[in-house]
Formats: structure tokens, C-alpha cells, sequence
């Protein structure tokens, strides 16, 4: 399938960008946000340790190990919020770095030069955060929609991989909204691309997701990568790439 070279072709060119020692500046405003993740993190964890109890074998213990089991599920629920609104503000926040990525990307690979300013700066937050909040809401209600499927149909054999799925489609979207503002496409037209490339943001969601699961160095390196490559797909499926095709068709033609 097309999709899947113009995955492979996308990683190779972002990956030799990198080893030229391209764009690797813009790997630090998500190592900024890491730090004061796993530091928020930490002082979290030794705030669940305080309120644990030690527990023996009489009655008085077995409460204690109630009350311990309590406080670790309160603490795990609230980690769990804490990483997603750490990718919720990976997406959201880094939203102006990542268009810079993108738009130097595609002037890189095009030749297509933008025009930046401070009103596109704020519209780029505003968008993303309508863009995030939309996907976060689909996502919540497909996932809704399938455990119900799954529950009356007995399929909960398969809900770890339908969670990645879907969770990859709607992460490729918001990924994928970088190039499509670029082209003025309103955020229905990003929900049509969407739904029109599903394999494509399945793929470059799953990337994101893989690289994100890698301890401490997957949080700021994922989304400069999944930017990179979704970049690369839009040219590809836009027919923008590869340059070096045009210009044989160009000297065929002369």
C-alpha cells in the first residue's frame, strides 16, 4: 500500500535529517516539559507514600490494607489523568514549535515558503487546542462505543488492541492538522482527511504511541519525530513529493 511506503520513506529522510544534525533544536522545549514532568511525577509518588500504612496480620491490619489498597488506586486514577493531560499539553503547547518543524520541513523538501507571525502564533494554540479537545471527545466516545460492543460480544480478548487503535487514529489526526492549516482546511476539513486516510493515521498515531511507551527519552523525542514524518505523508499523498519524480516527468516532457 501506498501508505505504509510513504511511512517507511518518511522515517527514512526524518531520521537522515537527523543524523546531519538537522532540527535537533527543536527536541528541547519537549525535553523542558519532561523534566518538569518526571519532577511533578516524583513528589507525586513520595505524596502516595506518606499516607501508606504499615500492615500486620490482625484486624486493625487488614484495615490498614484496605485503606493502602485505596490509596494506591486514588494515586494510580491520578497518574493516569496526569499523563494524559502531559500529552494533552505535549500536542498543545509544543503546537508552535511543531508548526515551525513543520513549515521548515516542507520548505526543506518543496521549496514552499510561509509567512509567520504573531496572530498566526496565538491561532495555532486556539486551533490545536479545538483540535485536541475534538479528538479527545471522539476518541472517548468510540472507545465508549466499543466496550459496549465488546461487552455484549465477549471480544475482551482483543481490547488492548483496540484501545491502541483507535487511540493511534485520533493522535495521527492531531499530528497530521500541522501541514493541513498550512492549506487552510478548516477543522472539518481536518476531520474529512481524517476519515478519508485512515490507514495513514493509524500508522503515524502508532508511531507516536511507540516512540512515547520508550521510558524518559520517548516524551520529547515522539512528538519531533511524528511531526517529521506526518509532514513527509501529507507531500506524499498531496503528490508535493518526491521532487526528484517532477523533475524527470518535467525533463521527459522537454
Amino acid at each position: 500500500m501506498n501508505s505504509i511506503k510513504y511511512h517507511i520513506d518518511a522515517l527514512t529522510i526524518t531520521f537522515k535529517e537527523f543524523f546531519k544534525g538537522n532540527y535537533l533544536l527543536f527536541f528541547i522545549p519537549g525535553g523542558v516539559l519532561t523534566i518538569i514532568y518526571l519532577l511533578f511525577s516524583y513528589h507525586t509518588s513520595l505524596v502516595a507514600e506518606t499516607f501508606l500504612m504499615e500492615a500486620d496480620d490482625s484486624w486493625l491490619g487488614w484495615g490498614k490494607g484496605i485503606i493502602n489498597s485505596g490509596v494506591e488506586g486514588f494515586f494510580g486514577f491520578w497518574g493516569f489523568l496526569v499523563d494524559q493531560i502531559y500529552i494533552f499539553a505535549v500536542i498543545t503547547l509544543l503546537s508552535p514549535f511543531n508548526t515551525v518543524l513543520s513549515e521548515r520541513l516542507d520548505t526543506q523538501l518543496t521549496g514552499t515558503n510561509y509567512t509567520s507571525s504573531i496572530a498566526r502564533f496565538i491561532n495555532d494554540i486556539i486551533r490545536m487546542v479545538f483540535i485536541v479537545m475534538i479528538a479527545v471527545t471522539l476518541e472517548i466516545s468510540f472507545l465508549v462505543f466499543y466496550y459496549i460492543v465488546s461487552w455484549i460480544f465477549g471480544l475482551g480478548f482483543i481490547d488492548g488492541i483496540m484501545f491502541f487503535v483507535i487511540s493511534a487514529f485520533f493522535y495521527g489526526m492531531a499530528f497530521y492538522d500541522f501541514a493541513l492549516e498550512r492549506d487552510q482546511a478548516g477543522v472539518f476539513g481536518t476531520l474529512g482527511f481524517a476519515f478519508s486516510k485512515p490507514l495513514s493515521m493509524l500508522l503515524t498515531g502508532a508511531i507516536f504511541l511507540i516512540i512515547y511507551s520508550i521510558p524518559v527519552i520517548g516524551i520529547p523525542i515522539a512528538p519531533v519525530v511524528t511531526v517529521m514524518v506526518s509532514t513527509i505523508v501529507f507531500l506524499y499523498i498531496k503528490k508535493r513529493l518526491p521532487k526528484q519524480k517532477e523533475l524527470k516527468t518535467t525533463e521527459n516532457n522537454e
